[in-house]
């Protein structure tokens, strides 16, 4: 009798703590990588053409994809809550000892599901950051190539948890593609997981055209809860529109202007398959720009400018580590906006996502806060909540050497230091 009773209770736990699809963030990275960190001593710079010794090496995971993972498991561990697949990463790791280390490293240390992972015959590209006193230089091999075989593995991967879960709660897009990936392979991998109700952060131009059109041919229900942004720099959208930009300057407003137009234009489909684009540039404020839609008659673009942040006080040392900080403003972003987008009724005790009780209640106090400030609507003011966690998030990433690992006591000490935003 203790037996059977032992079995219906392990069944019980497991029934309570497995996520559905329809509850879980895919990231797609499918250009993952093993990173090693090679420091120099103190106040040394790599010098070209000299022999360096290192002052320490460390081993880790490396890739887009993987980085948003990687921040993710940061902010899940707050509470030490029940991961299970609340985070599924859409990835090729190679076979042999690269992608051993980084397999192990994503479920035993970070605690993320492998159920969409897929081991390829490819070897495991290594990226390696140099780390000086002023600057990291990032090292990166190429990647094997993907199978055409390999490819159906992971869409038929995706279309099983699909249906047996629903659409995915939300969706990241991160960065470049190995060979073998056709420009389409996002889009064809968002068309099996995005659904009416789906959030979606893209933070990759590879396959845009054909992505965009995915995206608006899942968003055209009048009924839909979802959403898309792309993710991208001030250079980079300067770059997509034609015009060169320097990421060590200021952008302007009338530079995002006349960026978000070409744009625009460049891409027909963006005005319906995105709601916004986030905008980080450096050291500078950050934008969230509302993308038009094509039933608008007006041409103004309106721009939401959140503050900078500083973190010169904080770096031990005067060491930062900027190499994915990128990837842990998505993550930031995209965990924030499904707390936001989902937010917990008074009494509801627990949240299905990536974002920790405490720090949910801080996300909402915020953005409440900043809708009695401003003049914007609430879905706008709901995602430049979310983009300066994201960007927060991000900053905090900095102090730490390891790719976007961050404590996130800092991110939400930076986050509730936050002025208003400049609705612009």
């Amino acid at each position: 009798m203790n037996y059977l009773w032992h079995l219906l209770l392990l069944s019980t736990m497991s029934a309570t703590t497995t996520h559905a699809l329809s509850t879980s963030i895919v990231v797609v990275g499918l250009n993952a990588a093993l990173q090693k960190r090679f420091i120099l001593p103190p106040n040394t710079n790599l010098e070209p053409g000299n022999v360096h010794r290192a002052h320490n090496s460390e081993t880790g995971v490396g890739g887009k994809g993987q980085d948003v993972g990687v921040a993710m498991s940061c902010l899940m561990s707050k509470e030490k809550q029940p991961r299970d697949d609340k985070v599924l990463l859409a990835q090729f790791l190679g076979m042999g000892p690269e992608g051993d280390a980084v397999s192990g490293a994503l479920r035993l240390r970070r605690g993320l599901s492998d159920k969409l992972t897929i081991r390829n015959a490819a070897p495991l590209r290594t990226c390696t950051t140099i780390v000086g006193k002023d600057c990291a230089t990032e090292l990166v091999e190429t990647s094997g190539e993907v199978t055409e075989e390999e490819l159906e593995q992971l869409g038929q991967k995706v279309e099983s948890l699909v249906n047996d879960g629903g659409k995915a709660s939300g969706v990241c897009i991160m960065g470049s593609m190995p060979p073998g990936c056709g420009d389409d392979t996002y889009a064809q991998l968002s068309e099996k997981m995005v659904g009416k109700d789906t959030l979606v952060l893209i933070d990759s131009v590879i396959g845009l055209d054909a992505l965009l059109k995915t995206l608006k041919s899942c968003f055209e229900s009048d009924d839909r809860e979802g959403g898309a942004v792309l993710k991208l720099n001030a250079a980079e959208l300067c770059k997509l529109a034609g015009a060169n930009k320097s990421e060590a300057e200021k952008v302007t407003i009338e530079e995002l202007t006349a960026a978000t137009s070409c744009f625009l234009t460049k891409y027909e489909c963006a005005s319906s398959a995105l709601d916004y684009l986030c905008v980080t540039d450096g050291k500078f404020p950050g934008y969230l720009v509302e993308v038009p839609k094509e039933s608008t008659t007006e041409n103004k673009i309106n721009f939401i400018q959140l503050p900078a942040i500083d973190i010169s006080k904080q770096v031990k040392g005067g060491m930062l580590y900027p190499i994915g900080a990128g990837d842990t403003v998505a993550a930031g972003t995209l965990a924030a906006w499904q707390y936001l987008h989902h937010e917990p009724k008074a009494g509801e005790e627990n949240f299905f996502g990536v974002v920790p009780k405490q720090v949910g209640n801080i996300l909402s106090s915020v953005k409440s806060k900043w809708l009695s400030d401003a003049s914007a609507d609430e879905k706008s003011i709901k995602m430049a909540t979310s983009f300066a966690f994201g960007l927060s998030c991000g900053s905090a990433s900095c102090l730490q050497q390891e790719n976007s690992v961050f404590d996130v006591d800092d991110a939400v000490r930076y986050f509730s230091e936050m002025d208003s935003p400049l609705i612009q």
